[in-house]
């Protein structure tokens, strides 16, 4: 089947489980193929293709399917038509809020679509999503909720945690399991099946648990059953559709189905992933040599000031692998905290610590940075004490929002040496910091002299200033556009913005009424800029220029200056 040319999951409705299975397998090893391509979401998706196949064969073009994010939804945008959007961010974590507003709308208009919302182990547990299901539970509207419940990433920590894990190994879903299949193989239809469905029905009742978290919120459940069943999925979605008040259906799934080094992962290494072989499973931007991730490189400058100070403590929000926290976890277990919950709660535990002498390092990647905003601005930022918020850059990093937090010192680092330098800085700061890097791997040089971050202030890295033209770029940006520049002698002086938040007010006051023609590369620092240049009534001429490829940059400057 070319995937390609599929533009709606009519189609299934006409397939019998042997066609079904096919699809799943050829869908499968299209996620596989395209993620070793092009990066992206893998074994969360690998997980989900029985269930998002036989989602859209149940229900009807009417109903509402909504995934909890890209690590879910590849299979469904695949069988939508919509396979150029792989890569397209969508839903994010609040499929449960959605979903519960679509319900609502329904209600109001008096039609009779379902209202499907499908979550993954993490998120389900997030607060946001146990506000959600408080929320669901005092309507009472009808609404199916898919727990698509990977079994082999770590286990959480917690309350909640112990009763997911008491619902994945009741004996009563082994016996419901056997059950099912024996029902399902002898259905040929008319009496039969409506006399099996019954049956279902019956045994479904039966492996409801009473003391399971769902029942605390009156939300009924069927479950656990196997996710990668295609018989088992479609007899439990119909009796779900059936019902006319919430409820939950639990699947079991194994993260990374049909590609064993995701199934033999036992982190979230292979959730997000860059480009890799899929005949050996090497990632083609794997550490080498005194190339590390920056993350590591974070994670190990982290862990050795940890040696050095007792107060230095740690907390991550979820995987430690993923965050480059792993040694530091290992050798310090007493000083590090895994909350297991959202950005927000994390935040908000870490300043606990903070306000009681201790000094936080806290890993957060940028996509979690909208939700993280709030504790931020209004609790982070009035902290006044050192607490180091390590920010790794996923390609969703949102500047605009940076700009929002003073009191806050905002530093991007341009190479390991910065990057090791600002940490080290950060623990004698009158202030929170929050460090940017890369998520990628740089060259790795341990430095043996500490000398401290001045924050506020810009380093000059070359002064070829000819023609009255600045370039001002931060992080990565900054060491590529200084090897071009460099390399060919460019007439530009080249400033490393490295302090985002404060700006170096004292070089753009030396400036601001000169000649001087400024291009800012990327939009670290463009709201405070702007900002400045109102308060100074200045006239000094400033470009921002997109990021579109260092080189395109010079050839943007040439276009403009020579007009």
């Amino acid at each position: 089947m070319d995937l390609s040319q599929i533009r709606n999951p009519l189609f299934l409705k006409n397939q019998n489980k042997d066609e079904l299975k096919n699809t799943c397998e050829e869908i499968r090893d299209f996620i596989i193929d395209y993620t070793s391509k092009n990066g992206g979401y893998l074994s969360g998706n690998l997980s989900a293709v029985e269930i998002s196949v036989m989602l859209n064969k149940v229900f009807s073009s009417d109903d509402r399917l909504i995934f909890d994010g890209n690590d879910l939804n590849y299979t469904n945008k695949i069988l939508n038509g919509m396979i150029d959007e792989l890569r397209t961010n969508s839903n994010g974590a609040y499929s449960l809020a959605n979903a519960l507003g679509i319900a609502a709308a329904r209600d109001l208009d008096h039609k009779e679509y379902n209202v499907v919302a499908v979550v993954n182990s993490t998120d389900l547990l997030s607060g946001r999503n146990i506000e959600a299901l408080n929320l669901i539970s005092n309507s009472n509207r009808k609404i199916i909720i898919v727990f698509n419940d990977d079994t082999t990433i770590d286990r959480g920590i917690g309350m909640i945690d112990r009763l997911i894990s008491s619902l994945r190994n009741t004996r009563s879903y082994k016996n419901f399991k056997d059950n099912v299949k024996d029902m399902i193989r002898p259905a040929k239809g008319g009496e039969k099946i409506i006399e099996n469905i019954h049956n279902i029905k019956s045994n479904i009742k039966k492996s409801v648990i009473d003391e399971g978290i769902f029942s605390e919120f009156n939300i009924d459940y069927i479950g656990p059953i196997d996710g990668h069943d295609l018989s088992v999925l479609e007899r439990a979605f119909m009796i779900a559709r059936e019902k006319e008040y919430p409820c939950v259906v639990h699947c079991l799934t194994t993260k990374g189905k049909g590609f064993r080094y995701a199934e033999a992962c036992t982190n979230d290494s292979w959730n997000k992933v860059s480009k890799f072989d899929r005949n050996n499973g090497k990632m083609m931007h794997t550490e080498a040599g005194n190339y590390l991730y920056a993350r590591n490189i974070a994670g190990k400058t982290i862990e050795k000031m940890m040696g050095e100070n007792q107060d230095i403590v740690c907390v991550t929000t979820r995987n430690i692998n993923e965050y480059g926290v792993s040694g530091i976890f290992a050798k310090y277990p007493q000083r590090c905290f895994d909350t297991a919950s959202s950005a927000e709660n994390s935040l908000s535990f870490a300043s606990g610590l903070a306000l009681n002498g201790k000094i936080p390092y806290l890993v957060l990647r940028s996509f979690e940075l909208p939700n993280a905003f709030r504790i931020l601005k209004n609790q982070i930022a009035k902290l006044n004490r050192p607490f180091i918020i390590g920010l790794i850059d996923d390609g969703t990093l949102n500047h605009d929002l940076l700009a929002g937090l003073n009191n806050i010192y905002i530093m991007e680092p341009e190479n390991s040496e910065t990057l090791q330098q600002t940490l080290l800085s950060g623990t004698s700061l009158d202030r929170p910091v929050i460090v940017i890097y890369p998520e990628k791997c740089i060259e790795y040089k341990e430095i043996s002299d500490f000398s401290p971050i001045e924050v506020g202030k810009w380093p000059q890295i070359s002064n070829n200033d000819m023609n009255g033209i600045t370039i001002l770029a931060a992080g990565d940006d900054l060491r590529l556009i200084e090897e071009i520049n460099f390399r060919n002698e460019l007439p530009y002086d080249l400033i490393n913005t490295c302090s985002i938040w404060p700006l170096d007010e004292g070089y753009l006051d030396s400036i601001y009424d000169s000649n001087k023609r400024v291009f800012v590369y990327g939009h670290n620092i463009e709201v405070n800029l702007l900002k400045y240049l109102n308060k100074k009534d200045s006239s000094l001429l400033v470009d921002f220029v997109d990021k579109n490829g260092v080189d395109g940059l010079f050839e943007y400057i040439k276009d403009r200056t020579d007009a």
